[in-house]
Parts: structure tokens; sequence; C-alpha cells
């Protein structure tokens, strides 16, 4: 839908203050942490582990048995993710003397699809919707599924049989705030301890357990029912691209890309389409571990 003037006039009043004040959020340190990998072409594919070969022990002159290793190929396409914005030229002509109208629309646009690209990296699943790319709780493999079957209050020990789980090493511990708030309190009862901090390159300090950083994400689902109470997950990561979670990109720079189309040919608007080509990988099915049935959402 373009720009409606009734819109257009809530942005250009002469007694408001530059800008937009925002007023939707949904915490997500997680992103931070994520390795974007160009890829060529649609698709990515990549050989995955399914059984190692053997040797045999052997008396003398015994003959040697022969046997290989299997693999699973493994592959993943990019989706994309796109829309256009339509601005009225009169409107932007004769209303930006305070706030550009072309450029809060755009900068409003990129900010709605991003909240959406953040969600499909927790909750995307491609067999519910061809059109996303999979996320964390789609990807996680069922053997690395803790829990889950009745909900319970969280327990240290929950999290440490959960980066247990993760042999490739865990970068991060992912949760919901109301999660943190819970695991301090857990702190707090086992003798007034605080959480530690721990310094991520690029990123800043953050809490940690056992040394591994623990990341915020609220785009993890509250709502998930057991016998009638909601739950939630707490997922352990690695985000190393060589063995863990990842995304791919390709068509151009990562990120959002901008491309102006001119003047949309039946009506007085300019059009600026934004996208961008992204898809996500998981390289060992043991880089990735989540603990479900939390109540403490």
């Amino acid at each position: 839908m373009a720009l409606l003037k009734a819109e257009a006039e809530k942005l250009s009043q002469n007694d408001m203050l530059r800008g937009v004040i925002e007023e939707f959020y949904t915490t997500d340190q997680m992103f931070g942490m994520l390795d974007f990998q160009p890829i060529d072409g649609k698709a990515y594919v990549y050989n995955r582990e399914k059984t190692l070969a053997k040797g045999a022990w052997l008396d003398p002159n015994e003959i040697v048995p022969e046997s290989t290793s299997d693999f699973e190929q493994i592959t993943t396409t990019l989706k994309i993710n796109a829309g256009d914005v339509d601005v009225d030229k009169f409107l932007d002509g004769t209303m930006s003397n305070i706030n550009s109208q072309k450029s809060i629309q755009i900068a409003s646009k990129v900010k709605g699809m991003s909240r959406d690209f953040r969600d499909l990296l927790i909750n995307g699943d491609e067999a519910t919707n061809s059109k996303h790319f999979n996320g964390l709780d789609k990807l996680v493999a069922l053997d690395r599924v803790i829990g889950g079957a009745s909900a319970n209050a969280l327990t240290l020990s929950q999290i440490d049989e959960l980066l247990d789980a993760v042999d490739t090493g865990t970068d991060a511990i992912i949760m919901r705030k109301g999660t943190y708030r819970a695991y301090k309190t857990l702190l707090r009862q086992a003798g007034g301890i605080t959480p530690d901090q721990i310094m991520i390159k690029d990123f800043g300090y953050v809490p940690a357990h056992d040394g591994t950083p623990i990341l915020v994400n609220d785009y993890i689902a509250g709502n998930v029912d057991l016998a009638g109470t909601d739950t939630c997950s707490i997922y352990a990561v690695n985000f190393d691209p060589a063995v863990g979670f990842h995304m791919i990109f390709g068509g151009g720079p990562a990120g959002f890309r901008m491309e102006d189309l001119g003047t949309v040919q039946n009506k007085d608007a300019t059009r600026t389409r934004i996208k961008q080509y992204v898809g996500s990988c998981l390289k060992s099915t043991a880089s990735v571990a989540k603990l479900a049935g939390i109540s403490n959402v």
C-alpha cells in the first residue's frame, strides 16, 4: 500500500520533533553473533558424516575387511525476502519539511522486514512454508533435544546438560528474557552470586554460565503448551561456519539492498524495492542443542 496522506501528515506536523519514536522492540542479541557466508548460485551443498567406516581386530593371516564411510548430502537454498515502498511525490515534496517521508518509510519497512527475518532465525520452518528458511528450532536434531515431555522450572544442572549436548563446543546459550531472570534467581539462591561477565570481541560484555556467553532473544516462543502450561526452550549453539549454525547470502552484499525503481507507471509516486537473498545452514547436527519444556518464560 502506498504512503497515505493521513500518515504523511502525522510525520509533517510543524510542532513535531524531527524523527519518529520507535514503538516496536524485541530483544535479539543472537543476531550479532551470526556469521554470513557468500555463495555463488542459488543453493549451497555440503556433505555431512552419516556412518564411519571401521577397521577390525584380526588374527594372523586373517583377511583384512574393506569398508568405506557414508555421507549425507545437504542442500540449502537462498530465500527471497522483498518488499516495495511507494511514496506519493506530492506528499514527499510538500510534507518533508520536518521528516523525510521517503526516508522514514524506507527505514520503517527495513525494520519490519528485519524483525520478520530475525523471527525466522528461531522459528523458520520450510515444511510449513517453503518460502522460509529453517530456523534453530527446526534444525536441532531430535537426539539433541533435552526434556520437553512435561513443563519444568529451570535448574542449573539442566543448563550444564544442555552444554554437554553440543559436542563441537557451545559459543552461546540463547534464552528468553524471562528465562534469564529465572537463571539469575537460581544464582542468588545458590549463594547470592551474580552471573559471570565475559567479553565477546566486537560485541561487548555479556553474562556467562561457566564461561559460555548467555544471549537474550525474545523471538523464542514463550507459549509452547504442555498440559496447559506455557513453556519455552533454551538453545546452545556453535556459530563456527566450519561446523556450526550460520547464514548464507548471494546476489550481492549481505543484508538488505535497496533499488530505486523510479516513478510508478500508473500513479505519481516513486517506488523503492528492499530485498535480501538469504538462507540458513547447520553443518553438524552436534552444533545445536535444545532444552525444552521450561516454564520460566
